[in-house]
């Protein structure tokens, strides 16, 4: 009779998951998920073929359930709420995730093919839902007209940026980022409460009540 399915595949994704989100991309070694997973590393081999293949699958992951706990965030409401909720809910991931984050652009300005493969197929899916939503908000009057690739640029960058430059200075070896030690830095920024104002500032600036 066949062994029964120990879902050892999916034991070495969940904990590859958990290690790229906990430590970034540099954790995610053969050894690392194995250990974490409980699981003897020859067994990667056997169901991965490649650390390649791995971490491929384990962005994949990461993305689908990034999207999936977006796209929940932004149920039931009218455009600019929805806008505003998807909004809070990528920077707070991005914040989380400043480490993966910065990673990926950083393989991607590298040419990793992977990488930017990665970002082609998946990044534009919430991208053009909140581009939607812009559009919609605008329709309904409640953003001022204005074009879409500036209140697109102006948006992502208010929810994205401030993650990829601290952890950009962090990186560097700066000790204290805009003169203030990381922590006061981190909870001017990344809190939900700093999240939230950073949003509605946003949205104010593009002629939101």
């Amino acid at each position: 009779m066949p062994r029964p399915s120990q879902h050892i595949d999916q034991k070495l994704l969940a904990a590859g998951r958990a290690l790229v989100a906990e430590k970034g991309f540099a954790a995610l070694t053969v050894r690392a998920a194995a250990l974490r997973a409980g699981v003897n590393p020859g067994m990667f081999h056997y169901h991965f073929k490649t650390k390649r293949v791995f971490k491929r699958r384990v962005l994949e992951a990461f993305y689908e359930d990034f999207f999936q706990r977006f796209t929940l965030a932004i149920q039931g409401r009218g455009p600019l709420e929805r806008l505003r909720e998807s909004l809070r809910y990528l920077g707070r991931f991005a914040g989380t995730h400043r480490r993966v984050g910065f990673t990926l652009v950083q393989d991607a300005l590298a040419g990793n093919q992977d990488t930017v493969n990665f970002i082609a197929k998946n990044f534009l899916r919430h991208i053009e839902i909140i581009r939607g939503l812009a559009v919609e908000a605008q329709r309904a009057g409640e953003l001022a007209p204005a074009p879409l690739p500036f209140v697109m640029t102006f948006l992502m960058c208010t929810v994205g940026l401030p993650s990829f430059l601290l952890e950009a200075l962090r990186r560097s070896g700066a000790r204290r980022p805009y003169g203030f030690p990381y922590s006061v830095v981190e909870k001017a920024l990344f809190t939900e409460t700093a999240i939230d104002r950073r949003v509605d500032a946003a949205l104010r600036g593009l002629g939101a009540a």
